[in-house]
């Protein structure tokens, strides 16, 4: 039975790639028409072409006051690179082809065990690039009808559900999803982690005043302040730790070391194989932000032991520190490992004169310590109905690579539901 298994799955992956090749997107711009005939959508999925769309991109930025660093095309570009193929950028622009709304998109290739067929999935990109924030850019005097037009477009393109985790507006996500229209339907869903304990809707900010010793004296909790100047008497005034802040000449070693205490701490909640697939794409974003000039990652060391390190983007621009991730040696159990590095973090963030500590996404407790102060942000899902152009052909060699997995496995009827919808989308 398995060898016969084989040989089928052999001959329908030579017939599916010959169809394949036919049936790939040509290398120019694609061009759909929009609700509003004044407005149209271009999808650029190759990057030769984003490369040279750049300039228009950065300028709408610009103009955009509700995105940052993470919605920008430098940061939103090593993501692209790493994975081609799995991305797309949509593009509402005027009759004189002046960008008013982008989405950059990633996609993804599901096999519904229930209905036993391939789904295509579209989801932000942001989270290619470890992005805090996903969701649009848009011109601020164009944004509700650039963002119809988007709608409307995307009505035309084969999924099944679209998805944009960690939109900071609600806003701009409640107009895209109303003007999906009949035949599809949406949801603002909870994202809770840590077993529902953690909301990771909520981000925790805190306003930085002009200098570090008014934060102590009014922005923080009492036991907070009282334990920063403890802790920094006792630890850091004696010598016993010292605070170091990562340079181009040591920021590989640092993301390193930082990211090495964050397995170590984490392989055995999420699997050796998982915990290390993050670390590579954290490592892949710290990186990145070195490269941009915007990685700040203070670390604390015993000698030549690192304790522990917390790493942060900085959106110069809109005057932010962004806490990304921390890694701590998971046999030091001293707690003022945490305190005192993000201590020094806010401490360097006023002296730059940034406004804002972001501690990221997650409601834990000990970020209200530090005065900060909750901001929401949305998780949209629209669903298509009916079974009906819910697979997108750019998706085959995924498809082709699960269905060669099923055979592998012996999951026969798998292999023959997921092959007669790819001959019937394939006509």
């Amino acid at each position: 039975m398995a060898g016969l298994t084989g040989r089928v799955i052999s001959r329908q992956r030579r017939k599916f790639c010959t169809m394949l090749w036919f049936h790939q997107p040509m290398n120019q711009q694609t061009h759909i028409p929009t609700k509003a005939a004044s407005l149209h959508l271009t999808v650029i999925d190759d990057l030769a072409r984003l490369a040279a769309f750049k300039p228009a991109w950065d300028a709408l930025h610009m103009r955009d006051p509700e995105v940052g660093i993470f919605m920008s095309y430098d940061w939103l570009i090593s993501g692209f690179r790493a994975k081609p193929g799995r991305w797309r950028v949509f593009v509402v622009a005027d009759v004189q082809g002046k960008p008013l709304c982008i989405f950059p998109a990633k996609t993804r290739v599901h096999w519904s065990q229930s209905a036993q067929e391939f789904q295509t999935e579209i989801e932000a990109a942001g989270r290619l690039s470890w992005g805090e924030h996903t969701g649009f850019i848009c011109d601020p005097g164009q944004e509700a009808p650039a963002l119809a037009a988007l709608a409307h477009a995307l009505r035309a393109l084969p999924w099944k559900t679209l998805a944009i985790r960690y939109e900071v507006t609600g806003r701009r996500a409640r107009l895209f999803a109303e003007a999906m229209g009949e035949g599809f339907s949406h949801r603002f869903r909870d994202y809770r982690i840590n077993r529902g304990q953690t909301n990771n809707l909520i981000g925790l900010k805190t306003p930085l005043p002009r200098s570090f010793d008014s934060l102590l004296a009014e922005g923080l909790s009492a036991n907070t302040r009282q334990k920063i100047r403890r802790y920094r008497r006792k630890f850091i005034d004696s010598g016993i730790y010292t605070i170091r802040s990562a340079t181009p000449e040591t920021s590989e070693r640092d993301i390193a070391g930082m990211l090495q205490n964050w397995a170590l701490t984490w392989a055995g909640n999420k699997g050796l194989d998982d915990t290390l697939l993050i670390a590579e794409r954290y490592a892949r974003a710290l990186l990145n932000a070195e490269a941009l000039g915007a990685l700040y990652l203070p670390t604390l060391w015993q000698g030549e032991r690192m304790l522990g390190g917390l790493a942060h983007v900085i959106d110069r621009e809109a005057g932010v520190a962004h806490f990304l991730l921390s890694g701590r040696d998971p046999e030091a159990g001293e707690p003022a490992i945490g305190i005192l590095l993000h201590a020094q973090a806010i401490e360097w963030a006023i002296g730059l004169g940034l406004q804002t500590y972001d501690f990221g996404h997650g409601d834990q407790p000990y970020k209200y310590s530090f005065g900060a102060q909750e901001v929401e942000s949305f998780n949209l899902e629209i669903r298509r109905h009916g079974q009906e152009r819910i697979f997108d052909p750019r998706g085959l060699k995924l498809a082709l690579e699960r269905l060669h997995a099923f055979a592998s496995a012996g999951q026969l009827e798998r292999v023959q539901n997921g092959s007669a919808q790819l001959l019937k989308v394939l006509g």
